[in-house]
């Protein structure tokens, strides 16, 4: 009876050890993590086939996840027309302040 009295406090004890060991690893952030998600020098770049959007923002279908993107200050000399359908290729730089686009580029026009 002593033996499984101890073989039960040891298990006990190593099942709290391991949970305490989960619970302090930090939290893995969402990232998008596909091939078609490429960074460059300090620019990521997100290709992807146009599905959706309106004045100056587009949904990706990006491998099997759809992303938004808004660019409400994109000057025109930046900024391609597309179509659903389209293959477009969004480039951004990562900031304090959130994403900052500064291209949207027509693939399916090149």
């Amino acid at each position: 009876m002593k033996k499984l009295v101890l073989l039960l406090a040891i298990f006990a004890a190593l099942f709290v050890t391991s949970c305490v060991k989960e619970s302090q690893q930090p939290p893995q952030d969402n990232v998008l993590e596909d091939t078609d998600t490429v960074q460059v020098d300090s620019a990521v770049l997100v290709s992807g086939v146009a599905i959706d959007g309106a004045m100056n923002s587009i949904f990706l279908k990006v491998g099997d996840d759809t992303v938004q993107f808004n660019y409400p200050d994109l000057d025109s000399d930046h900024r391609q027309s597309w179509e659903m359908g389209d293959s477009v290729t969004i480039r951004y730089y990562v900031t304090e302040n959130g994403d900052s686009i500064t291209d949207v580029i027509n693939e399916s026009d090149a």
